[in-house]
């Protein structure tokens, strides 16, 4: 029964990282629509170094929750990667205690979970990819089916914009978020597919066309 309880503790925390996926915009302290560089140089810059960001998540593993942590980061690996967070907040779930460390740099956002000082979920908010052509169209999703692999998807579709991982009891879960590479209907359209040790399990979209 305990084992069960924290796992529902573990889901409610995980189910709260997973809403900053969602999100396809930051603020950013550093960076406004005012101040946006002006010339093609510093934009290509800036872009660099956005996409040189949201690379970096990829560095970070994550452990599972249930065996503290065990295999993941440590947040010294983390900031390491990453540099000082901007903002950190704890949380506690029926005596489940999990630290949220978030750092923000050119409108992404990257928290990253801890439990007993190691990484036990991290996720990747308000980045947007600059992909070249459109594929994702409502068609596309509807035939995506269901227990397909993450690596399929992003093999076809490219790399999601917004992305969760974690691991409880061994098995790794996955939502991917595309905001960009869609046909849409109006803005704010999305589609959004979760995983369970790499097989699709559910899958849901918003005004694609």
């Amino acid at each position: 029964m305990k084992k069960r309880t924290n796992v529902l503790s573990v889901a409610a925390i995980c189910l709260a990282a997973l809403s900053l996926v969602g999100c396809s915009k930051n603020s950013n302290s550093n960076e406004s629509d005012n101040n946006k560089p002006k010339s093609s140089q510093k934009v290509k810059k800036s872009n660099t170094q956005k996409t040189s960001f949201r690379k970096s998540f990829d560095k970070i593993q994550v452990g599972d929750v249930m065996q503290q942590g065990n295999g993941g980061s440590t947040l010294k690996d983390v900031k390491n990667i990453l540099g000082q967070p901007n903002s950190i907040s704890a949380t506690e779930v029926k005596g489940f205690k999990v630290k949220s460390y978030s750092w923000t740099k050119y409108g992404t956002t990257i928290m990253v979970q801890f439990s007993h000082k190691k990484a036990i979920t991290k996720t990747v908010s308000g980045f947007k990819w600059s992909r070249n052509s459109t594929k994702l169209t409502l068609k596309a999703f509807n035939s995506i089916k269901t227990g397909s692999s993450y690596s399929t998807l992003v093999n076809t579709y490219g790399e999601p914009d917004g992305l969760n991982e974690n691991v409880v009891l061994g098995k790794k879960n996955v939502t991917a978020v595309y905001f960009t590479g869609i046909k849409a209907k109006t803005a704010g359209a999305n589609a959004s597919f979760t995983f369970a040790d790499d097989k699709l399990v559910s899958k849901t979209e918003t005004n694609l066309k």
